[in-house]
């Protein structure tokens, strides 16, 4: 068995089918994997339907149509997903479980949730509720050879920040999950918080199809690889999908400069917030401890 590559003349066509320009990388990254003599034994597989709208609307703009090429180009995940499983463990004791999820990231507590979105999020969510009606009324697989294929919809009632929304879902579904080598397809900050949750995690970028770890992340959500992605630092700093920033510019370069010149990447998370709290911010401490991210 054998994983397609991507066609050079035609790079987002796998097997005839024609998927987004930013889930082709994702296949080629697969592959890729396929090919490595060091393939990773991934058990869970964490798919944002928002992030296949994003990439599929960077070419369409009909919202049907964007509706119905993200179940195709779900499609294909599960399939070379799929694959690649029963290439690198096709006797595993662990069914393998690939999950689409629909966060409803609207639905954040308005202290933390950006003023502004960016241009088209209104938009993402109402094709994110129009894939979800599709697949409600149509179905979808619910296993691809030795694959579950399962859908996470949440409720949407602001009891759970969505990544813990998930997290809960998936437990009550499956014993064990957070014991699982977990890859996740997402280009929401929040959702990287599901290292906490998974000992094994990396992150699986549309568009670059690059891998990306919690070491990764301080310069991936803040363009600065000396701070690191903890709870404080996200809250504080924001980012530019969801999360509010909470401090003034002139703040921000300031925890910039503290993280860089006492070395925070070195350091465990209760030892940054000490050090946040011992900079006397001008937010409450409250503002940044008590959030259950």
């Amino acid at each position: 068995m054998q994983l397609q590559q991507i066609n050079p003349d035609a790079p987002n066509v796998f097997n005839g089918v024609t998927v987004s320009y930013g889930i082709a990388p994702i296949l080629g990254a697969i592959s890729a994997q396929a090919r490595n003599s060091k393939r990773h034994r991934w058990t869970l597989y964490l798919i944002n339907i928002e992030t296949i709208i994003r990439d599929r609307k960077e070419k369409d703009t009909d919202a049907d149509q964007i509706a119905r090429g993200v179940i195709t180009d779900c499609t294909v995940l599960a399939q070379y997903i799929s694959t690649y499983n029963q290439l690198v463990s096709p006797n595993s004791k662990i069914k393998p479980l690939i999950c689409f999820y629909f966060a409803k990231y609207e639905h954040i507590n308005p202290k933390y949730l950006r003023d502004k979105f960016p241009k088209g999020t209104e938009e993402r969510w109402r094709i994110r509720d129009k894939v979800a009606a599709l697949i409600e009324d149509e179905g979808f697989l619910t296993s691809y050879e030795n694959t579950d294929i399962v859908f996470s919809v949440e409720e949407g009632n602001g009891k759970y920040w969505p990544h813990k929304e998930l997290v809960k879902d998936l437990n009550d579904r499956f014993s064990g999950i957070s014991f699982r080598s977990t890859l996740l397809v997402s280009h929401v900050p929040f959702d990287f918080h599901l290292y906490k949750v998974f000992n094994d995690f990396t992150i699986l970028e549309s568009y670059t199809g690059a891998f990306k770890h919690k070491r990764d992340l301080g310069k991936k959500v803040f363009g600065d690889e000396s701070i690191p992605f903890n709870k404080y630092t996200h809250v504080l700093l924001g980012d530019k999908w969801y999360m509010k920033q909470q401090v003034d510019s002139k703040t921000k370069k300031l925890i910039k400069e503290k993280s860089k010149n006492n070395n925070w990447n070195l350091l465990p998370d209760k030892s940054i917030l000490e050090s946040l709290v011992d900079m006397h911010l001008p937010v409450s401490y409250d503002t940044y401890i008590k959030p259950e991210i």
